[in-house]
């Protein structure tokens, strides 16, 4: 009996073990799985289980090593559940043979029936819901909307472990789970049979078909089976000192094996491990930030751009997004990070990802003239188009690096890069103003996005005000300055304009900056400008400097009453010093052709205004109101 017992022990362990390594396998894919961990959690998982009704104890395991995962609770209980939704099929068939073979009379009959029922209903729910998938994301989405933001996202990080859990099967090695799979079962099938044997030499006779039916059947019992009403009620105590060390030594044994020295568990782990230690494995989700991720997932679960979604994923599964880094463009720029290294990230898709990949081709095509961020690693294809830049900690955009420097460093810095474009890029790249380009700058740029800020509703009471009020002060509405915009006043103010290849996006933050004060690049390049005129960096500087854009971005209301715009302006002692140094120096270079300059600042106003239009409607009239302020500024010098 004793050495039946022992045995009965060691093969349940032995199915313990190979359940491990089948559970692994579901957890190897987005993580290195924890085994101590996870030994422990199904130990506890288990006695709970002897002791709870409706396998709870499975929920325990999944918290626990869930908290430890960096996947999180939410994945690890979509692991569990995967891994008992398997278990389902395996007992269903068990007791299907059993029945078959006329075994176990009524009981294994309608357990049988049960598991089988059981597993039917199981395939019917997968069917439906690969059929209904769409209806059931917008019922998770609906379901998890009723908590508040926390909650709300971990149902919708769970519902969506649980459905890449099942997506994934593909990526594990199936031999080895079948194989993981059937020895289990073998370990399991040979304890119940030797459990069987001690069982019958302690005093109470059972048959391999009857433990199973008292662990698994519709009666099945844990440590309840000694009380009354139990399968061994009335048993000789030998029996149920048996049953009881049966359930409870391999959980102890589980439990003490976590506790083995360090080396020793180490050199279990290595001879046991499943896949190579080099291995890689996918992110779950990508963002490290909680709100990007809830932000990600209730477009998943909103069905909103499905393509977009699984070209995103497909993009940035190998890596971590520690920050979005967008601003006022249609690409992405993130912060990340792989297994070797931190970097930006920049993409886009669609018509955007065309106009990446011409970003892209101008910083290849200049690389070797000017200071230009580093690039890593590209990619090009299905419309999609994204590139990685080198992250460096003492790198800053100069927006930073003027707010944390003396005036002085940046205006030196602004003078070096001015000089270097002056000297690498407009002269060596110089060509005559095109009569042509310049009807079509001005039909597209000036006249089309005016006409756009005339059919916004949103703007249609400002616009038809002959001035606005802003933020108390008075000033001239575009319909009063319309002679700066006429068509005979912008052919002969451009004409003169110096044309070459040019960067297209000199804003401030475009500009990095080292605080080690050992260099500078630029980043960002804007292309498709039409009049490729020098000019217009000028004027992407101007509005940064002279028209505060990057306060504005910070700024997060605005209200408008009739004719009166109201915001929190803010202007900075660092930013006049620096616009008063580079009008200064512009008045050197172009002494003649400072009303050009601005023009071009007015109209990069005038480009943007349609973008805000769609992306950022509520704010809108606070950019409405910086390109009437700059629009006066350029009336009143040009009156001069």
């Amino acid at each position: 009996m004793v050495f039946y017992l022992i045995l009965s022990i060691l093969l349940v362990l032995a199915g313990h073990a190979f359940r491990l390594l089948r559970w692994e396998q579901f957890v190897r894919i987005y993580e290195r799985p924890l085994r101590g961990r996870m030994l422990r959690g199904m130990a506890g998982g288990y006695v709970l289980n002897t002791v709870l009704p409706l396998h709870l104890g499975d929920l325990f395991r999944a918290v626990f090593v869930g908290r430890r995962m960096k996947s999180g609770i939410g994945f690890a209980l979509a692991t569990v559940i995967m891994d008992r939704f398997l278990d389902v099929w395996f007992v269903a068939l068990g007791f299907g043979a059993f029945a078959l073979a006329g075994q176990g009379g009524a009981p294994v009959r309608a357990a049988a029936r049960y598991y089988l029922l059981f597993a039917v209903l199981l395939a019917v729910a997968l069917a439906v819901v690969v059929f209904l998938r769409d209806a059931i994301k917008r019922g998770c989405l609906a379901v998890c909307g009723i908590f508040n933001d926390t909650l709300k996202l971990d149902g919708m990080v769970f519902c969506w472990s649980l459905i890449n859990t099942f997506k994934d099967l593909r990526r594990i090695n199936l031999a080895r789970l079948a194989a993981n799979t059937v020895l289990m079962w073998a370990a399991y099938l040979g304890s119940y049979r030797a459990l069987a044997m001690a069982l019958t030499g302690a005093g109470h006779p059972m048959t391999l078909v009857e433990v199973c039916n008292t662990l698994f059947g519709q009666s099945a019992g844990d440590l309840r089976v000694v009380l009354p009403g139990g399968a061994l009620y009335g048993a000789p105590a030998a029996a149920c000192a048996a049953m009881l060390s049966w359930y409870l030594v391999p959980l102890a044994v589980m439990w003490l094996v976590t506790l083995l020295p360090e080396k020793v568990r180490g050199a279990v782990n290595q001879a046991t491990a499943a896949a190579p230690a080099g291995e890689s494995y996918r992110n779950l989700l990508p963002q490290a930030d909680p709100q990007d991720r809830a932000a990600f997932l209730s477009q998943y679960f909103g069905l909103q751009n499905k393509a977009w979604v699984d070209r995103f994923l497909q993009m940035n599964q190998n890596i971590t997004i520690l920050q979005d880094y967008s601003a006022g463009s249609n690409a992405t720029t993130m912060l990340c990070m792989d297994k070797t290294r931190t970097f930006y990230r920049k993409y886009a898709f669609g018509a955007d990802g065309e106009k990446l990949a011409e970003q892209l081709h101008w910083l290849r095509a200049q690389q070797d003239r000017l200071p230009l961020c580093e690039i890593l690693r590209t990619g090009e294809a299905d419309g999609c188009c994204w590139y990685d830049m080198t992250y460096d900690p003492q790198a800053v955009g100069m927006f930073r690096y003027l707010h944390s420097h003396p005036v002085e460093k940046s205006a030196a810095v602004l003078h070096q890069v001015l000089d270097t474009l002056e000297e690498k890029l407009y002269r060596p790249t110089a060509t005559a103003a095109d009569p042509a380009k310049i009807e079509q700058y001005l039909a597209k740029k000036v006249d089309g996005n005016l006409q756009k800020l005339r059919e916004a509703r949103s703007l249609h009471e400002l616009m038809e005000a002959p001035t606005v009020w802003i933020n108390g002060k008075e000033y001239q509405n575009l319909g009063r300055l319309a002679w700066l915009f006429d068509h005979e006043r912008l052919r002969a103010l451009f004409a003169h304009d110096p044309v070459s290849t040019i960067h297209g996006d000199l804003t401030i933050e475009n500009i990095i900056c080292r605080t080690d004060d050992t260099g500078w690049y630029l980043i960002d390049p804007n292309t498709g400008n039409l009049h490729e005129s020098p000019f217009l960096d000028y004027g992407k500087l101007l509005q940064s400097l002279h028209g505060g854009y990057e306060f504005m971005m910070m700024t997060p209301r605005v209200t408008v009453q009739s004719n009166h715009i109201d915001f929190a302006l803010t202007r900075s002692a660092a930013y006049d010093a620096l616009l008063a140094n580079l009008m200064a120096d512009l008045g050197r270079r172009y002494p003649h052709q400072l009303d050009s300059i601005l023009m071009h600042e007015v109209i990069h106003w005038l480009r943007l205004m349609p973008y805000k239009l769609s992306r950022d409607r509520k704010r809108a009239p606070m950019f409405y109101a910086g390109l009437v302020m700059v629009a006066n500024d350029a009336a009143t010098h040009a009156r001069r």
